[in-house]
């Protein structure tokens, strides 16, 4: 089909503001009356709390008030799925960040300095910071009720016949560190407390969850609430759930005037929410010809002090346990464990990228120990639509995958990698070319409600305001919600006006994550435009006096057979006759037909696919892993942007790529080391390798035009990809994430004294 505007490159509307700096983002904002404000953090992983003096903080010139958890007018506790997080902690701090105290004070720096001068007496308890620790018997306890926030084990089919049936079993032990989301825009904003209403302007992924968080916290209605958060300067996940907000609304609600609080980037490092440490063990039974049986999987991940989206990261890769692939069984065992390291909690992949680097792992080992071609064994074992999941579901929406990897046969990298490989640019350095595929769900998953909605108006001007809650995190939801709803309007881009991520202005839309916001804020959109369309055609037949059959809608008119009106015309008329055209929508995810007893969000039926082929080149005297050149296989259903997914697709495999190599967050006994970008080293431009993104279009007739969610795929794949790289360049098989220079070089020395 011939589309206007689906599936062009059309430059953002906020491309120019954001090249050039001008855009304000919520930590820019300056008013006049503007004081500051400060959080006093824990200096300690884990300490009752004996004493907070303030006396001497108080003294300081310029200091307005001081606020701790006796300030907190409601509940003092937040959490987007468990409230178990203190706005300030009253009895103990469970990691170093926990807020403690806050300053408000005329200046920022008068903030800071106050800030430094409140005396916190602490009794120190024990450590717990390695999750497998944290559950055994005797362990200190995190939290009163145990260190164990979920445990499930769920399985579908015979496990115990598959293994017996099977010609190969392989079993590993993989482990992923934790990854930094490391936004440019730190987490901060500025609010107000007048006449009983607040007013907060903040970066954040769910405005409408804020709002119902923040209630309970300041004790007063939803309603009487504003969240503005729109737009945001990258979140990854880290912004799903609540950062600064609940503090910096007890601060303005203390004074009643605007209050701004940004955290520095070292605080932002300590306290932002984190992608889960994993343990994983895999146990995957195959055929002598490659067909993929079954899979047993153990898991433990590592939420840090306090639970955050940790149950949800876990159904996720509980989910996932099988990656891309059909098998006859699976049978899980997960564990999300409380310690006193840092929170995790969403980011992009959202449990993915783990599970999915030791799934793909596995199916290079098994490819290698079968003497089988790993794209073909890959192939051969893809889920197709119309096939049983692994919990025995029907996936009955398309997928993506065996045409993602069909694709890699015609890339010039797969096909001449032999050649390739031995173009090393020098002598001391070994190539090696490697590919991995995932799917992602789209999505909150069966059990969770998840839901969208949009309203459409025509205002007197003529020009059609979409008003939508999902906020822009940067991905560009917000030119592909203007596309979509030209193109249903059939009317230029110049005439949609889009209102976005502002509790007053935009309905609940739902999350900004979970891959999930074009298609389900998509289908929303077209839902109101259908019915607005229909408005205007029933008001031109009022106006007309003729049957509504024979009025048309047309690109920027109404017709029928012997009259015309523009739209502006009949806007105006709308106006002057002191009616409107205007239509809310609401959409509701699809859920699978088969749900899984006892767990919430499992399994998905809307998936993202992304195959990465990846070259790399390593250099054996020291250890360096330099990605070259990168193919990006993504099905995102429809493209509506192919600019937005080309620069999501590149995005999403520097972040992969950082993951699989570099990004090396070091926590001793509860205590973040690597709290810069000095010490926590994430890709820059100069580690960018040449990247190709070569999609295909797997339509869903759901979808918006038939597409479907991508983002957190395009990050997926390219960790594992790197990895079976390093394994073909120099034949060392790594099993944790990082895979640093250092690591790489320690396996190659024992290969090599292993041959002395």
């Amino acid at each position: 089909m011939n589309y206007r505007w689906i599936g062009k490159p059309v430059i953002r509307d906020d491309a120019e503001e954001k090249a050039t700096g001008k855009i304000k983002y919520m930590t820019d904002l300056v008013y006049q009356d503007m004081l500051w404000g400060k959080i006093v953090r824990s200096e300690v992983p884990h300490a009752r709390i004996v004493e907070i003096d303030t006396t001497e903080a108080e003294r300081v010139p310029g200091v307005v008030a001081i606020v701790t958890y006796k300030d907190v007018p409601g509940e003092n506790g937040y959490g987007i799925a468990i409230s178990d997080q203190p706005v300030f902690c009253q009895d103990k701090v469970r990691y170093e960040g926990d807020a403690v105290a806050g300053v408000i004070a005329e200046t920022e720096k008068i903030a800071d300095d106050a800030a430094g001068k409140i005396k916190v007496r602490y009794e120190l308890l024990p450590i717990v910071c390695d999750p497998r620790l944290a559950i055994q018997e005797g362990a200190p306890l995190v939290h009163d009720r145990g260190n164990i926030l979920a445990e499930y084990h769920v399985q579908n089919g015979n496990l115990e016949k598959a293994l017996q049936e099977a010609d190969l079993v392989v079993e590993r032990n993989y482990y992923c560190s934790t990854q930094f989301p490391v936004y440019l825009e730190k987490e901060g904003g500025v609010a107000e407390y007048k006449n009983g209403c607040l007013s907060m302007l903040c970066g954040s992924q769910y405005p409408t969850q804020d709002q119902r968080q923040l209630s309970k916290v300041l004790n007063i209605p939803e309603d009487m609430i504003r969240i503005v958060s729109n737009p945001v300067g990258g979140a990854f996940g880290g912004k799903d759930d609540l950062t600064v907000q609940a503090q910096l609304a007890v601060m303005a609600y203390r004074v009643g005037r605007h209050v701004k609080l940004v955290n520095t980037r070292e605080e932002s490092i300590k306290t932002s929410w984190k992608r889960h440490p994993a343990y994983i063990t895999m146990k995957t039974a195959v055929k002598q010809d490659g067909t993929f049986l079954a899979n047993k999987v153990d898991v433990i991940i590592d939420t840090g002090a306090y639970a955050g989206l940790g149950c949800a990261v876990l159904t996720n890769i509980m989910g996932h346990a099988c990656g891309s692939y059909r098998a006859q069984a699976v049978d899980v065992s997960a564990k999300c464990v409380y310690t006193n390291n840092c929170p995790a909690s969403a980011m992009r992949g959202f449990g993915i990228p783990q599970i999915t680097f030791a799934v793909e792992s596995q199916m290079d080992i098994i490819a290698e120990q079968l003497d089988l071609d790993s794209l073909e064994i890959r192939i051969k074992n893809g889920l197709k639509t119309g096939e049983k999941g692994p919990y025995g579901n029907t996936m009955f929406m398309t997928l993506g995958t065996v045409p993602s990897l069909q694709k890699v046969k015609e890339t010039e990298l797969w096909n001449r990698r032999e050649q390739i490989k031995k173009k090393a640019s020098a002598s001391w350095k070994k190539r090696g070319i490697g590919i991995a595929t995932c799917i992602k769900g789209a999505g909150l998953g069966k059990g969770i409600p998840d839901y969208s909605a949009a309203e459409v108006m025509l205002n007197e001007k003529g020009e059609y305001v979409v008003a939508i809650g999902c906020p822009d995190l940067g991905q560009g939801n917000r030119i592909a919600f203007r596309q979509m709803a030209a193109e249903a309007l059939q009317c230029s881009l110049s005439q949609v006006k889009l209102l976005q991520g502002d509790s007053f202005c935009t309905p609940d839309s739902g999350i900004t994550a979970a891959s999930r916001s074009v298609y389900t804020g998509g289908n929303a959109i077209l839902l109101a435009v259908e019915d607005v369309k229909k408005q205007i055609c029933a008001f031109a037949t009022d106006y007309w006096k003729v049957p509504l059959t024979e009025v048309v809608f047309g690109e920027y008119n109404v017709a029928c057979s012997d009259k015309e009106m523009s739209i502006s015309d009949l806007a105006d008329l709308v106006n002057k006759k002191n009616d409107n055209i205007r239509a809310k929508s609401y959409f509701e995810m699809p859920v699978a037909d088969k749900g899984v007893e006892g767990v919430y969000g499992l399994p998905h039926v809307l998936f993202g696919t992304t195959t990465h082929v990846v070259l790399v080149e390593v250099d054996v005297l020291t250890g360096y892993v330099d990605v070259l050149q990168v193919i990006s296989i993504p099905d995102a259903g429809k493209i509506i942007n192919i600019q937005g997914l080309e620069g999501q697709a590149e995005g999403g495999t520097i972040m992969g790529l950082g993951y699989a190599i570099m990004e090396r967050g070091v926590i001793n006994q509860g205590r973040i080391l690597t709290d810069s970008f000095s010490t926590y080293i994430i890709p820059t431009a100069v580690d960018c390798p040449d990247i190709f993104v070569k999609p295909v279009e797997v339509l869903d007739d759901s979808g918006p035009f038939g597409a479907k969610g991508i983002a957190e795929a395009l990050s997926t794949s390219i960790t594992p990809a790197i990895i079976n790289a390093i394994y073909d360049a120099v034949g060392i098989r790594l099993y944790e994430l990082p895979s640093t220079s250092e690591k790489v070089y320690t396996e190659l020395k024992k290969i090599k004294r292993a041959k002395c």
